[in-house]
């Protein structure tokens, strides 16, 4: 016997024990209802003494307060709070009660998923306005039919607004909603006659013939813009500062960004006059991309600029084709990265490019000329090779991974419905259905015949007696068809909780031999986040650094010189006075040299950086004659056997923080640091929660 079973006939049970249900009220209204009075106050008043009325113990209020009733139940905090506590054990409630069904959800899948996951965890749900419940099969049948009746009503509203407003386009008025940039709406408010006219000044219904008028119009912000664009080629910053600089602000009143001006002017419905309702990228439309609340249609309009200005428009900013950013690639990290300025970090490099970056989005400027922020572009496989190597030094526990991945997919179960118990209902329903009316048609056709009808007359009779059960009938098979689809939908996200669990039964052995894509994966599935705690080292844009390439090259460390060791490095190479003078006025001793060399591999300092700092102008001359002279080589062979360090990255890192969680509620708080620059090692990850907030035992560290 199912839990959820068990769990309905426990309930049962107390409720024939006279024992009193717990009930929790959820309210949720929308911004429409708020303004029309029944906001959460109001119907949390009727919820709270029809709970009391029915005898029932009132344990708590749960509230989502504006949130749309067309949002399923995981995106709206109260709903889901509720759900949270619905799967615990034991639960602490046994009925949900709201003031009515919309209150649930305003769509069928939305309402239905909800209603039904409570229910298979035998939790009941009471509507006020209708004094239903579901706790017994009469009031479930009159809840879905109460359900069902909200649903087509609000399609019917839907249906008449979207008719009337496409009637409306198709005689040439305006549809409503706001005007076109460069338009307003004339005969505002007198029923049928509203349509779009040039935002000019013209001394009527918006501005005064005698006053010097001191609205912002629209159509002139484009004249303006129009020809600034032609002088400056396409510049479209440039347009943007110049309409700035003279006070032209947009419509909602902010500053001008290249892109929004850029998108005025280049709008084809603004450049050919005129207005396409029910676009395709506008209207919601049908699989087979056709609008769904009728044909797409295009209303002319006057012209705010001539052909020939048009003309000229598109001549002056019309650009070559840029090369499209790399194809393929994955970021692992793209929106995941938290800038020291507050924004985030993204993935994307030009194709040509030989060195692939991550760019802080704060570099987009909020209008033209009003500034960015400075934050460096970060080496892109560097920091996601530090993050993988964080992640595997967590997950590297073959057990631990494989307990993730479990309470993950038993998390996902727990919030599946049960579909498959609702078909095999309709099933029955359905099959009831059919016997019903075989017999009404044996019973319909001897009233008919002893009504004296006979041939289409009787089969009209016949036909008229069956309408509402064939209905009916129609409408349970909808209903078992459009909960089929559900049904597919969530067996696939269920799957893929499956996929990853099995993923997890080899991960263990093979983490550092992942995909790009297989990596992405994980890091959404542990919702990683990397902080970038100071500001970034400029990203290296030019050659390599010749003598840390050098090192790469060879897998060697960066060598320590001693007193020792120079001593042979002077035997070898002959240099007099012990190679610690100057050869010449101005010049560097040998070993100031060596030094400066192996200083560079070991962290990457600039050589004008170099240069200053031993007070030269000529070490990347040493280098050039070192290096052709086979000088170097026999140097570094000389000192093949000293003590030493790890070479500089080629991009060094910034100090990094990352924290993640498992989203059934195993949090993961991640203490790896980049506390070197050089080094772009991490600490140990700090100790994972469980769901209850308490350190895992076998962990024993407290919170960081």
């Amino acid at each position: 016997m199912g839990k959820s079973v068990i769990s309905a006939i426990g309930t049962a049970a107390r409720v024939m024990n006279a024992s009193a249900l717990r009930a929790v009220d959820y309210l949720r209204v929308s911004t429409e209802d708020q303004t029309k009075g029944y906001g959460i106050a109001y119907t949390g008043k009727r919820t709270t003494a029809h709970i009391l009325r029915k005898g029932w113990n009132h344990v708590g209020t749960y509230t989502d307060e504006g949130e749309s009733g067309t949002l399923p139940w995981e995106k709206r905090p109260g709903a889901t709070e509720i759900m949270d506590l619905a799967v615990q054990e034991p639960r602490p409630f046994d009925l949900v009660c709201v003031y009515e069904t919309r209150a649930i959800g305003r769509q069928n899948r939305v309402f239905w998923e909800w209603v039904w996951k409570l229910q298979d965890l035998g939790i009941f749900v009471a509507v006020v306005d209708e004094d239903i419940d579901n706790t017994t099969e009469d009031g479930e049948a009159r809840m879905r039919e109460k359900a069902n009746e909200a649903f087509k009503e609000l399609a019917r509203i839907r249906k008449r607004t979207q008719g009337g407003i496409q009637e409306k386009a198709e005689m040439g008025g305006f549809p409503g909603g706001q005007a076109r940039y460069g338009y307003r709406i004339a005969n505002k408010g007198h029923k049928g006659e509203q349509h779009l006219v040039i935002d000019d000044c013209d001394g009527g219904e918006v501005c005064s013939r005698t006053d010097p008028c001191e609205t912002l119009h629209e159509a002139p912000i484009l004249r303006t813009a129009r020809q600034i664009a032609v002088r400056e080629k396409g510049n479209w910053r440039k347009v943007a500062l110049c309409l700035n600089a003279e006070g032209f602000v947009t419509r909602s009143g902010i500053p001008w960004t290249h892109a929004n001006i850029r998108a005025r002017l280049t709008d084809e419905d603004l450049l050919n006059a005129r207005y396409v309702f029910r676009s395709a990228k506008n209207a919601q439309l049908r699989p087979d991309g056709t609008p769904v609340w009728g044909a797409s249609t295009t209303l002319e309009l006057p012209r705010i600029f001539t052909e020939a200005e048009v003309a000229e428009l598109r001549a002056a900013t019309a650009k070559p084709q840029r090369k499209s950013p790399v194809v393929g690639r994955t970021y692992t990290l793209s929106g995941r990265l938290v800038s020291p300025c507050g924004q985030r970090y993204v993935g994307g490099s030009p194709a040509d490019s030989e060195t692939l970056h991550y760019r802080c989005s704060g570099k987009a400027e909020d209008y033209a000329g009003g500034g960015s922020c400075s934050c460096p572009q970060i080496y892109a496989q560097g920091v996601e090779e530090w993050a993988w190597k964080s992640i595997c030094d967590l997950l590297g526990d073959g057990d631990r991974l494989r307990t993730l991945a479990d309470e993950w997919v038993g998390t996902t179960a727990k919030q599946q419905v049960d579909y498959s118990s609702r078909l095999a209902s309709l099933d029955q329903k359905i099959a009831e259905k059919d016997d019903t009316i075989d017999l009404m048609m044996a019973v319909a056709a001897k009233q008919v015949t002893r009504q004296g009808l006979t041939g289409a007359a009787a089969e009209e009779a016949v036909e008229k007696k069956l309408k509402p059960l064939y209905e009916e009938l129609e409408q349970l098979r909808r209903e078992r068809a459009e909960i089929e689809v559900w049904q597919s939908e969530a067996t696939k996200a269920d799957q893929r909780a499956k996929d990853l669990q099995a993923l997890a039964q080899t991960a263990s052995e093979r983490l550092d031999t992942f995909t790009k894509e297989q990596q992405a994966e994980w890091i959404v599935l542990l919702d990683i986040e990397v902080k970038v705690l100071e500001t970034p080292p400029p990203m290296h844009r030019g050659l390599a650094c010749p003598i840390g390439e050098w090192f790469r090259a060879n897998q060697r460390q960066v060598p320590t010189l001693c007193d020792c060791t120079w001593e042979q490095v002077v035997e070898l190479e002959g240099f007099p006075n012990g190679g610690v003078a100057p050869r010449q006025r101005g010049g560097l001793a040998p070993r100031t040299v060596l030094e400066a060399f192996l200083k560079k591999a070991r962290t990457g300092v600039a050589w004008p950086e170099l240069d200053a700092e031993n007070g030269s102008t000529g070490l990347i001359g040493h280098w050039k004659r070192w290096s052709a002279s086979g000088r170097w080589e026999r140097v570094m062979e000389a000192m093949k056997g000293c003590d030493g360090g790890p070479v500089a990255p080629r991009h060094p890192l910034p100090q990094l923080e990352m924290t993640g969680k498992v989203r059934p509620g195993v949090i993961l708080a991640v203490g790896g640091t980049v506390r070197e620059h050089h080094a772009q090692e991490s600490d140990p990850w700090a100790a994972a929660y469980c769901s209850s907030g308490r350190p895992s035992p076998a962990d024993g560290r407290s919170s960081t």
